[in-house]
C-alpha cells in the first residue's frame, strides 16, 4: 500500500546486469521518482554514516581501506560467498533504508 494517495509504488529486483537501472531510468523519464537503493546502501555505511562501525564490529578492520573507508569489493567477496556473513549485513543495513520510507 502506498503512502502516497493516487500513487503507486514500483519496486524492481532481480540479479546483477538484469536491466533494474536501465527501466528506473525509463520510469524517470515518464517523470517517476526513482530511489536507487544500492547507491544509498553504499552510503549507510560509508565513513561517518550509521551503518560505518555497525560493519567493522562485525566484520573487522580489515574491511577498511587505507582511506579509511569500508572497501566494498572485499565485503562483497565476503557477503557473496558466505550467506550468513551477508545475512549479517542485510540486517545492519536494511532498517537504516527502511527508515527512508517510513
Amino acid at each position: 500500500m502506498s503512502n502516497w494517495p493516487g500513487k503507486y509504488v514500483i519496486g524492481l529486483t532481480g540479479n546483477i546486469a538484469t536491466g533494474k537501472s536501465a527501466v528506473r531510468r525509463m520510469l524517470e523519464h515518464l517523470g517517476a521518482l526513482g530511489i536507487d537503493a544500492d547507491a544509498l546502501s553504499h552510503r549507510a555505511i560509508a565513513k561517518g554514516a550509521p551503518g560505518y562501525q555497525k560493519v567493522i564490529d562485525a566484520f573487522g578492520k580489515w574491511i577498511v581501506d587505507s582511506d579509511g573507508e569500508i572497501d566494498r569489493a572485499k565485503l562483497g567477496r565476503l557477503v557473496f560467498n558466505d550467506t550468513e556473513a551477508l545475512q549479517q549485513l542485510e540486517l545492519i543495513v536494511h532498517p537504516l533504508l527502511n527508515k527512508l520510507w517510513i
